[in-house]
C-alpha cells in the first residue's frame, strides 16, 4: 500500500475534525478528494506529511508510519500545498534550484529549462516569482512535479488559478505518472474529470463518503 491512513482521529479547538476516517491509495491510483472550503483537506495533508499528529490513528507512507520518516519524507512524496511555497525575492530559476536541492534532486539547469516549457515558463527563468501572477506561481509550483523522482504525488487544489489550458497540462501530467506506476492523492472543490481517478468527498461532518453509481447489476465505486 502506497498511502494508509487508519482510522484517524483529529481534533483541534475542541472541535472534531476527523473521525475515525480511513483511506488507502495503492500502487498507480489517483484519488480525488473533494470538499467545500472549510471541511478539512488541507488540515489532511498536514496529518499525512506530519505538519499535525492525529489524536489517534495511524498515517502509512509504503507501509512505514510517518512518524518515523523524519528527515527522509522528502525521499517518499512530492508535496504542492495551495499556497506557492515560493520566494517573491527569487527568481523562478532560484526558487527551483532551492526546491531540488532540499529534495536531494540533482539536473542541470539546461534539463530545468527544458521542464519549465511544460508550463510555458521557461522565458521566466531570470524573472523574480514577486512579479508573476497568481496563475504563473501556480505553474512554477506545479512544475516541481516534472523534477520529482518520488511515486506519490500530494497535491492540494492544485487547479487553483489555473486555466484551462494549464489544467488540461495537469490531467494530463497526473495521468501519466500513474501510468507509470506513481500515485497520487489530491484535493478539491471543483469537478474535476481525470480518466481512471476514485473520488473521495468529505461531507460537512468531515468523514469520508464514497460515491457510487449503479451500473449495469450492480453498485461501482467511481
Amino acid at each position: 500500500m502506497v498511502l494508509e491512513i487508519i482510522s484517524v482521529y483529529f481534533s483541534r479547538n475542541k472541535r472534531l475534525i476527523f473521525d475515525n476516517f480511513s483511506l488507502k491509495i495503492q500502487k498507480s491510483q489517483i484519488m480525488i478528494l473533494i470538499g467545500n472550503n472549510g471541511v478539512g483537506k488541507t488540515t489532511l495533508f498536514d496529518l499525512i506529511i506530519g505538519i499535525l499528529q492525529p489524536t489517534n490513528g495511524e498515517i502509512k507512507i509504503h507501509n512505514r508510519a510517518t512518524f518515523e520518516l523524519f528527515k527522509l519524507k522528502r525521499e517518499f512524496f512530492t508535496y504542492i500545498p495551495h499556497k506557492d511555497a515560493l520566494k517573491d525575492n527569487l527568481t523562478v530559476m532560484e526558487n527551483i534550484e532551492n526546491w531540488l536541492h532540499l529534495s536531494n534532486n540533482n539536473f542541470s539547469k539546461e534539463e530545468v529549462v527544458n521542464n519549465l516549457k511544460y508550463f510555458d515558463l521557461s522565458p521566466m527563468t531570470n524573472i523574480k516569482v514577486g512579479h508573476l501572477s497568481h496563475g504563473q506561481k501556480k505553474k512554477v509550483s506545479l512544475s516541481k512535479l516534472l523534477l520529482s523522482r518520488n511515486s506519490l504525488w500530494l497535491l492540494d487544489e492544485p487547479f487553483n488559478g489555473l486555466d484551462n489550458k494549464s489544467s488540461l497540462k495537469v490531467k494530463s501530467l497526473i495521468e501519466k505518472h500513474s501510468k507509470s506506476g506513481g500515485s497520487v492523492l489530491l484535493s478539491t472543490h471543483l469537478d474535476v474529470k481525470i480518466n481512471k481517478a476514485k473520488k473521495t468527498y468529505l461531507n460537512k461532518l468531515h468523514k469520508k463518503v464514497e460515491r457510487k453509481v449503479f451500473k449495469f447489476d450492480k453498485w461501482e465505486e467511481i
